[in-house]
């Protein structure tokens, strides 16, 4: 298994919508109104899974999604939690129209994004539109990146935005802690930045995780994007000894940054929330994908972080748990709504729809709709609206 290349290529559960704890609803909060607060209030809005895919319906909802979104003028950025476009056809490509030409349905990300990505950033970051890699969006295996018409991430998300963005992982810091790894040179600024930029294998995606602040909140992206993307994946001299030699353990330094990443934040006595994204989920009970590999030592290192909540895509569906948490007398969580994590899935941009498994114990609500979610922060308290296609409200819930 290359070390830089993961792609994720049951019964149907005819669940609408399944009710339970997770914090309690909330009042909603009328559009266009930043909640008040401590002077630390703001909103932020995130959807993802907007591709298309064997058609082009799934542009004209995402259309839909951002005129929507671009109207919530109390945001002060959005995310995309990944799967920006299809890879396998032309249906939603980087900067093309391809098979989907017309205005109602254009195939063009960049087009589409537009009344989002133009808007201007809040005072203190880099951009508006924030992006994390989906598995459909680094595939260069069956040759769905770059897209068919040989365009890539960089060509909407420039090279200066990704330096803004994505510090060089590879060069000495604080958490990069193996000097030996040989497939992986310390590369210089200009050298990392081009190669995240290139149509052709290097650091794009692997390491394509970040984190920002925003006043009273910290925010972590991952590179976390398949079922089967572990980040404690070895492929030999798979020992405790050996754990910090990232030639075995090839993903792991993306969680030694995140550790300390998270033990960061959770130094700060200025940060109140902390938020994670991935593309992949880590709790869910979607018929679409399981749950990524690395849940059960992401659960509980969240957990350990005080974590508030984890938006996830992935999962064509909108999900949400339980507070839950994870330590070693209980590795696959248990709701505990003083400490616990929500995650959240995202996944109804525009693909098509998935389903649902059985729903267990750890899911507060689960729904197939076509969506986007509008965060509310006041002090520590963060309040959640899921607002379906058609405008209708799909969920209510505070943590």
């Amino acid at each position: 298994m290359h070390r830089f290349f993961h792609i994720t290529l049951v019964v149907l559960a005819a669940v609408a919508a399944c009710s339970g704890g997770g914090g309690g609803d909330s009042a909603e909060a009328a559009p266009g109104t930043p909640p008040a607060g401590d002077g630390t209030a703001f909103s932020f809005l995130a959807y993802g899974d907007s591709r298309a895919g064997g058609g082009c319906d799934g542009n004209a909802i995402h259309i839909n999604l951002v005129n929507k979104m671009a109207a919530e003028t109390s945001a002060a950025f959005v995310f995309n939690t990944g799967d920006m476009i299809t890879g396998y056809d032309k249906s939603t490509n980087w900067v093309q129209r391809g098979d989907c030409a017309t205005d109602a349905a254009k195939g063009s990300f960049k087009e589409i994004i537009a009344p989002l990505q133009n808007k201007a950033p809040a005072a203190g970051l880099p951009v508006y539109y924030f992006p994390v890699v989906g598995n459909h969006d680094d595939n260069f295996g069956d040759g769905w990146y770059p897209d068919k018409f040989g365009n890539g991430f960089c060509d909407v998300f420039s090279q200066a935005t990704v330096q803004k963005l994505v510090p060089n992982h590879t060069q000495a810091k604080a958490y990069f802690q193996d000097w030996t790894r040989t497939d992986i040179q310390h590369l210089t600024d200009s050298a990392f930045y081009a190669s995240a930029c290139a149509k052709v294998r290097g650091v794009y995606a692997e390491f394509m995780y970040y984190s920002f602040d925003y006043k009273n909140t910290h925010f972590t992206v991952m590179h976390l994007n398949s079922d089967y993307y572990n980040l404690m994946e070895c492929s030999n001299g798979c020992t405790v000894a050996n754990e910090g030699n990232y030639d075995s353990y090839y993903y792991k330094h993306q969680l030694d940054w995140l550790r300390w990443d998270l033990a960061k934040a959770a130094a700060n006595p200025a940060i109140k929330n902390t938020i994670v994204l991935t593309h992949a989920p880590l709790v869910t009970y979607s018929d679409g994908h399981a749950a990524n590999a690395s849940w059960n030592t992401l659960l509980q290192e969240f957990s350990k972080y005080k974590v508030k909540m984890v938006i996830s895509g992935h999962n064509h569906v909108y999900e949400r748990s339980v507070p839950v948490y994870a330590d070693s007398a209980n590795p696959a969580g248990v709701r505990d709504d003083a400490k616990g994590t929500v995650y959240l899935i995202t996944g109804g941009g525009g693909s098509d729809l998935a389903g649902f498994r059985t729903i267990g114990a750890l899911n507060a609500k689960a729904t197939a709709v076509n969506h986007y979610v509008r965060f509310d922060i006041k002090d520590s308290t963060i309040t959640a609206k899921v607002i379906g296609a058609d405008g209708s409200t799909i969920d209510t819930f505070t943590r």
